[in-house]
């Protein structure tokens, strides 16, 4: 409906200006949107109203918008050859504009005809390259529920991303270098060795958690004793190596729980192989924007106190002097999006002898990126790793690189709850409480849901107790029941002997019975579907994706309470046909825009306890 609206209002504008009548260059940008009433309680004059005639008389010359409002609207009627506008209406220089009642049928059809692919974009048919990148758990254990909501949220908006076209890769960066992997390699070795009967005690920072021995009893077995009496430089590398491939396993059976994939598991350590680490470093001495100092300069020359349980205070002795990177060199910057990206010091890329640090890592990955051709690239970080944000951004800027490119996506930690108390251990492992353990329990979809449900940086309790219960309280619950309920209604149709006759026994007389304005408002938001999955891609938000879903399953759940004396299956059979078509098209917007996020949409589920006693 919304993108017919805006294509006739484009024509009426390129009429208008091949006849003088408009003069300007090119078409501004104009919204299409639902009116709102005057007042509460008010119904909204017409259908769809537009700020056209705003936007155009701003750039228009010798036109004030109420003139330009009355000429559209003229025009519109021209070519609008269908009369698919019925009504347009000026109101205080908008234009508001009434549909014929063909219009909300055509939605029914459109829905039904489109099937599964209602809502998506053509594969690819951007020809935009996307890259979301998230997950990018350490391989030194588990995904724990520290990762839960990260998981979630970068493959909902990768799910987004395909489908409003663009070609799309899901990215897992490999931390597979540093002190990290080899703590991990070393207890590992010592619980091997402690399978052969020696006594060993772990250092503090190492691993002690029972996946390292099953590890250790795994690497034993391909292994023997073999690497008893050989040197550290032999079997550290062993070690480190048996040790991410196990947890990489674990870690992608989690995630395929989940149902979650990536397309590409990028290990860190191949870039150090490739000399791509220290060459970005090379690369940023030569270009100007380094200095060797004893401590980093400081936004506007101030001194910062840094927070004593903060990593950079941590480990402040490995910073003392080396070569710094000008991060703060563009906090003059004047982009709208890059604005936001300030760095408070300048960062160490070099330690004073020579080695990298992780940043310097980080950047050669994200330069890997640009060189990979990507158009658009998604981090989706932790919200801790915020302050990483403004050194990635202006370090690929010190290189010349296009940083409006890069978006970050910073997701604050859920606390899981039961009880009122928070959940960290599983009750069954005595270990963290691991991502696999929360599927285990709530179940995927209820994951999933919860975790995209709010933007990301929004903070809230995951409470175990609540998403347990079959009623409408349950938020996922009434989601899904929603789908099902259309589901029952079409089977009941069929049970009646009243089955709805399908798109093509489709007539016209079946359409022109919807003409409730509740279901004229459910067609109406139907059609909307497109324009919401195209718009959350672009802004990286799935939530509206479900509130967009939510609001439809409330409406038509109002719709069918208010109506039960005049129920969708009732003795008009044209009038029944109508509403069983609205059903099977609501049921198919509902299912779609699941799988758009990939959530199940169950054909059968227990009505609430409140509406089996009603």
């Amino acid at each position: 409906m919304k993108s017919r609206v805006q294509l006739l209002l484009c024509e009426a504008l390129n009429v208008l200006k091949a006849q003088g009548v408009l003069d300007f260059e090119s078409p501004p940008s104009f919204n299409v949107e639902v009116p709102r009433a005057a007042k509460p309680g008010d119904t909204p004059r017409g259908d769809w109203a537009s700020n056209v005639a705003l936007v155009v008389g701003r750039v228009a010359k010798g036109k004030k918008p109420p003139e330009v409002a009355q000429a559209i609207a003229k025009a519109l009627g021209d070519v609008d050859r269908d009369g698919y506008v019925a009504k347009t209406e000026v109101v205080n220089a908008f234009l508001n504009f009434t549909l014929k009642d063909s219009a909300f049928g055509d939605v029914a059809k459109d829905v039904l005809s489109h099937g599964e692919r209602f809502g998506r974009t053509p594969p690819k048919s951007t020809g935009k390259k996307v890259l979301v990148e998230f997950v990018s758990a350490n391989p030194t254990g588990p995904v724990h529920i520290g990762h839960a909501r990260g998981s979630f949220m970068g493959d909902g908006i990768a799910r987004l991303m395909d489908a409003a076209g663009h070609d799309v890769t899901r990215e897992f960066y490999i931390n597979d270098s540093g002190k990290q992997v080899e703590t991990l390699g070393r207890t590992i070795y010592k619980r091997y060795r402690e399978l052969f009967g020696e006594a060993v005690t772990l250092a503090e920072g190492e691993y002690p958690a029972e996946y390292v021995i099953e590890i250790a009893k795994t690497w034993k077995a391909e292994v023997q004793d073999s690497f008893l009496s050989k040197p550290e430089a032999q079997w550290l590398p062993a070690a480190i190596a048996v040790g991410i491939r196990e947890n990489m396993k674990a870690i992608r059976a989690t995630l395929a729980k989940a149902n979650i994939s990536h397309d590409v598991f990028f290990s860190e350590q191949s870039l150090h192989d490739g000399g791509k680490v220290l060459g970005i470093a090379k690369e940023y001495v030569a270009a100007g924007v380094t200095y060797e100092a004893a401590e980093p300069r400081r936004k506007d020359d101030q001194d910062k106190v840094r927070d004593a349980d903060s990593k950079a205070a941590k480990f402040a002795d490995r910073q003392a002097g080396g070569t710094f990177l000008m991060t703060t060199k563009w906090k003059d910057d004047k982009s709208v999006k890059q604005s936001r990206y300030k760095d408070e010091e300048d960062r160490i890329l070099l330690r004073a002898d020579g080695t990298p640090v992780y940043l310097t890592a980080d950047l050669a990955y994200h330069r890997a990126k640009f060189e990979r051709g990507f158009d658009r690239m998604v981090d989706v970080f932790g919200a801790d790793h915020s302050g990483h944000v403004p050194r990635i951004a202006t370090g690929m800027k010190l290189l010349g690189l296009d940083a409006d490119k890069l978006d970050f996506v910073l997701v604050q930690i859920v606390r899981i709850t039961r009880g009122g108390e928070e959940v960290k251990v599983s009750k069954r492992k005595g270990t963290l409480f691991e991502l696999a353990d929360l599927i285990d329990e709530a179940g995927p979809d209820v994951c999933r849901f919860i975790f995209l449900m709010k933007t990301a940086n929004a903070q809230f309790d995951f409470d175990l107790d609540d998403v347990a219960k079959q009623s409408k309280t349950n938020p996922v619950f009434y989601f899904q029941y929603g789908h099902a309920r259309c589901a029952s209604i079409l089977k009941k149709a069929l049970e009646k002997g009243q089955p709805f006759v399908g798109l093509a026994a489709l007539t016209p007389a079946h359409l022109a019975a919807l003409q409730l304005p509740e279901e004229k408002a459910l067609l109406k938001k139907m059609s909307q579907l497109p324009e919401v999955v195209a718009s959350a891609a672009d802004r990286l938000e799935p939530h509206h994706v479900l509130y967009f879903c939510q609001e439809l399953i409330g409406d038509f759940h109002a719709y069918y309470t208010q109506y039960k004396s005049d129920p969708v299956i009732n003795v008009d059979p044209v009038k029944t046909q109508g509403r069983l078509a609205m059903v099977a098209a609501l049921k198919q917007t509902l299912k779609n825009a699941f799988a758009i996020l990939g959530i199940s949409a169950p054909e059968h589920m227990d009505a609430p306890e409140a509406e089996d006693a009603a």
